[in-house]
């Protein structure tokens, strides 16, 4: 039954994060208004507005999301987005969110440590 069940344990945790970074994604693409008290200070420097940086940050979140849902190029998209995550845990600290963040960011990572699970492109196209 264990090893069964350890065929789906890369695949559900792929579909939670896929589900997690698309969900934050579109919802900063579709309300980006909605996030700007979220941008850090010093993004400033970039000469970027706080509305610019949100619809980047989305765009980036939706594009890595669909690469790791479709399981192309796998474990670069997840180590992209595991850095990204921990850069915002960071930023927002030690506290509820920044805690959970930090370990969604480790939860990430894990998908970088491993092969590509056999649901994904990757796999198919043996570039694990």
């Amino acid at each position: 039954m264990v090893q069964a069940s350890e065929q789906f344990a890369l695949p559900v945790l792929r579909a939670g994060l896929v589900a997690l970074f698309l969900w934050f994604g579109l919802s900063q693409v579709l309300s980006p208004s909605d996030w700007v008290a979220w941008v850090p200070q010093w993004t400033e420097g970039f000469g970027l507005n706080s509305t610019t940086v949100v619809l980047l940050n989305g765009v980036f979140e939706v594009v890595l999301g669909a690469l790791l849902a479709a399981g192309f190029y796998t474990r670069i998209a997840a180590l992209l987005l595991s850095l990204h995550l921990a850069v915002i845990a960071y930023e927002i600290g030690y506290n509820d969110i920044g805690v959970r963040d930090f370990a969604l960011a480790v939860a990430t990572f894990s998908l970088a440590l491993f092969n590509p699970a056999q649901v994904t492109l990757d796999r198919k196209w043996n570039r694990a």
